[in-house]
C-alpha cells in the first residue's frame, strides 16, 4: 500500500522509515529537500517527491493517503489549503500534529467541501517510534478508517492504536496523554528534588535505576530520566524548559470544564523563570530531551 509523508522532522522521518521497513510505499515530501535527499539515500524504494505536485502525482490512479507531520497551526492549515485543490474526491488527509481538537474538527470541515476525508491522529513515541513502535489515537470518518489501519497497524506496536470517534476525538485522546506526561514529568522532578535535599547524600541515578525493575512507579519516562540523569552535561542545563504545548493543552481542560490541579503546577514550572527548583527543571529538560530529542541550552 502506498502513503505520503509529509514533513520529515524528528517523528516524520523515523515513521517513513518505519513504513519502508515493513514493505509500504512511502511518497516523501518535506519543504527542505534535504531530509527528502537523506531519506532517498537511507532507502533506495522511497519515492523522494519535491514539490506537493510531484507528491500527489506520484500516486498514479490509486487512493491518495497523504499523512501531515508538521507543526500545529498555521504550518499544517497553509499545507492542507495548498493540498486540497491537488486532491480528488475519496482521498485522505491524517494530521499527525499535537493540536488542540477543535483545530481538527475546522479543517475536518474544510476538507468535507472538497469531498476529501479527514482524519486527526495523535502520535506519541518520540525518536523511540522507530524501534518502540508509536501509540496513535484516532479521530475521523469511521467508515474510511479501513484505509488508514493497515498504516496504523505498522506504525504502532501490538494493541498500540485506536480508533476514538469522529473529527477532534484523536487530538482530544492525544491532549489528555500529554497533560498526563507534564503531571508524570513534574513528579519525578520534584521526587528528585526531595531525594536531593535529604541530610544524607542521596545518589539520585542510583535512587531511580532501584525503581526501574519492579517499583510500582517503573515506566518508560523514568527509564529516560535515569538517561537523562547519568548525562555528563546534566548540572550544565538551562533551568529554561518550554514548551510549545502548554496553551493547547490549558485549551483542551478548559473546553471540558476539567479539574487539573497538578498539570497547573507542572505549567507554572515551565514558566517560572527564576532559579527556584533548578534541579526539577533540569531533570524535566533532561528527560524530554531523551524521549523527545527535544533541544536543552546550557
Amino acid at each position: 500500500m502506498t502513503i505520503g509523508i509529509i514533513g520529515l522532522g524528528r517523528m516524520g522521518f523515523y515513521m517513513a522509515e518505519r513504513l519502508l521497513k515493513n514493505k509500504h510505499e512511502v511518497i516523501a515530501y518535506n519543504r527542505s529537500p534535504e531530509k527528502t535527499r537523506a531519506l532517498k539515500r537511507k532507502y533506495k524504494n522511497v519515492i523522494a517527491a519535491y514539490s506537493l505536485a510531484e507528491t500527489v502525482s506520484a500516486f498514479g490512479g490509486q487512493k491518495r493517503i497523504v499523512w501531515l507531520m508538521l507543526p500545529a497551526g498555521k504550518a499544517t492549515d497553509d499545507m492542507i489549503d495548498a493540498l486540497l485543490p491537488l486532491l480528488q474526491k475519496g482521498d485522505i488527509i491524517v494530521n499527525g500534529a499535537n493540536a488542540f481538537y477543535r483545530q481538527a474538527q475546522t479543517q475536518a470541515k474544510r476538507c468535507q467541501k472538497y469531498g476529501v476525508h479527514f482524519f486527526d491522529a495523535g502520535v506519541s513515541g518520540g525518536i523511540w517510534g522507530l524501534t518502540r513502535g508509536y501509540a496513535l489515537m484516532i479521530g475521523g470518518p469511521q467508515n474510511q478508517f479501513k484505509f488508514i489501519e493497515p498504516f496504523c497497524k505498522t506504525l504502532a506496536p501490538k494493541n498500540g492504536y485506536g480508533y476514538f470517534g469522529a473529527s477532534g476525538a484523536g487530538h482530544f485522546v492525544k491532549s489528555v496523554h500529554n497533560i498526563i506526561e507534564y503531571v508524570y514529568l513534574q513528579g519525578l522532578a520534584e521526587g528528585m528534588e526531595l531525594l536531593a535535599g535529604f541530610e544524607q547524600r542521596i545518589d539520585l541515578v542510583k535512587a531511580a535505576k532501584t525503581w526501574q525493575p519492579a517499583s510500582i512507579v517503573s515506566s518508560a519516562l523514568l527509564d529516560w530520566m535515569v538517561m537523562g540523569l547519568a548525562r555528563k552535561d546534566f548540572k550544565t542545563i538551562s533551568t529554561e524548559i518550554g514548551s510549545v504545548t502548554m496553551e493547547e493543552l490549558q485549551e483542551t481542560v478548559q473546553a471540558v470544564q476539567g479539574f487539573a490541579p497538578a498539570f497547573e503546577t507542572a505549567v507554572a514550572t515551565r514558566r517560572d523563570t527564576s532559579k527556584k527548583f533548578a534541579l526539577g527543571k533540569r531533570v524535566i529538560a533532561a528527560t524530554r530531551r531523551e524521549f523527545g530529542g527535544h533541544a536543552v541550552s546550557s
